[in-house]
């Protein structure tokens, strides 16, 4: 029986040889030397395309389409398989609707997300019950949970950095004053200002701050209260609206008129115009940030009409809206599935390390194939996930 066994075994593996000889390994040749000289970037997507149009007996024409594979809303999150595993994004993720994401990078999630590394990892073997061709798949959003944040358990000893050495003083330069202002005492019930205007100077003065290097960058609401909070100043012509030397009180936008920019260097010496503002023009960030005596003189041409801003108001404002963000930020962050085991301080790292990215229906958030460097929780509105499968 055990020769008979081994005769049949021989000629079945001189079967499947002949097989393989007289049938399959002439197309892989051929296929495999076309991919050669076509050097594609996804030689896989390429070979399989190549063997449906190249098909011996059944050519047919192939193309990559998107296949829904997936629904996300609020709470669900993805991207954080590209992030663990190195590996490019396994599905495209789309926007349906408006959509609000929480992102954070992939720097800050090494830096704060501790034992969340582990669990996910555990995790990523419920990602292959999604009926997707790969075995790990990233853009799962069922809630996977985790344990602590950031980076591991090192302990505070470890944590620590050497303090820097003392960095000499400069020479020849005189001693700069007043370099940050005075702490601001928020009350719990300090309401923002709010001065009228119609909409067009609304309008207006959100056109001007958007052009603007210091509030360019707020937030719709931040940027909506700061508007609001701008009272309207008027200035004769030949009137000084800020003067050098004096304290910084107030940050201008000029809405109508011209001025000139005035300096006296040294302090005692004939001034010299070294600038001129038309509309739009906006001076006296200083005196918002670090509470600076003016180092120029600004004086109107012509009647001038501003919008400004007070220090006291402009800090407030910028500390209440950033309180008030980032209570809600914890507070979403605590339904997330993924992080419920996170205590309310490893929570709160998290939310101050995020950013909110918006996003309009049907733009693409990641795309399938890329590296992944940022991960997303869905803070409103819904997305679709979709893989790319070979129709023919």
């Amino acid at each position: 029986m055990s020769g008979e066994g081994a005769v049949t075994a021989g000629a079945k593996s001189e079967q499947v040889k002949a097989y393989l000889e007289s049938t399959v390994v002439p197309v892989l040749t051929q296929a495999l030397t076309q991919m050669c000289i076509s050097e594609p970037d996804d030689p896989f997507n390429w070979l399989a395309q190549w063997l449906v149009e190249n098909h011996p007996t059944k050519p047919s024409k192939a193309e990559w389409t998107e296949t829904l594979v997936l629904k996300l809303t609020v709470g669900n999150f993805f991207g954080e398989i590209a992030l663990l595993s190195g590996k490019p994004r396994q599905a495209t993720v789309k926007a349906v609707g408006s959509v609000a994401l929480l992102v954070l990078s992939r720097d800050a999630f090494t830096r704060l997300c501790g034992n969340l590394f582990e669990i996910l990892r555990r995790n990523m073997s419920t990602y292959s019950t999604m009926e997707l061709p790969d075995d790990v798949k990233e853009d799962d959003a069922t809630g996977a949970k985790e344990d602590e944040y950031a980076g591991g358990n090192v302990s505070e000893e470890e944590d620590e950095e050497p303090a820097p050495a003392p960095v000499p003083a400069p020479r020849g330069r005189g001693r700069r004053t007043n370099v940050f202002v005075e702490a601001v005492q928020l009350d719990d019930d300090w309401v923002p200002p709010s001065y009228d205007k119609t909409d067009e100077e609304k309008g207006r003065l959100d056109g001007y701050i958007s052009k603007t290097a210091l509030l360019a960058y707020l937030d719709p609401k931040a940027r909506t209260t700061v508007i609001a909070a701008f009272q309207k100043k008027t200035f004769s012509k030949d009137e000084n609206i800020i003067t050098q030397g004096d304290d910084g009180d107030y940050y201008y936008i000029l809405d109508s008129g011209h001025a000139d920019v005035w300096i006296c260097k040294p302090k005692d010496a004939p001034e010299a115009k070294v600038f001129e503002y038309n509309a739009g023009g906006a001076f006296g960030e200083l005196a918002l940030l670090h509470g600076e005596p003016r180092l120029a003189s600004v004086r109107a041409t012509e009647d001038c009409v501003t919008w400004a801003l007070d220090r006291d108001t402009f800090r407030k404002i910028m500390m209440s809206t950033g309180k008030q963000d980032m209570n809600e930020r914890t507070q979403f962050l605590s339904k997330v599935s993924l992080l419920d085991e996170l205590t309310l301080f490893e929570r709160f790292k998290i939310a101050e390390a995020m950013e909110v990215r918006n996003f309009e229906d049907g733009a693409t958030i990641v795309q399938e194939g890329e590296s992944g460097s940022e991960f997303f929780i869905i803070q409103s509105g819904n997305c679709s996930c979709f893989k790319k499968t070979l129709k023919f």
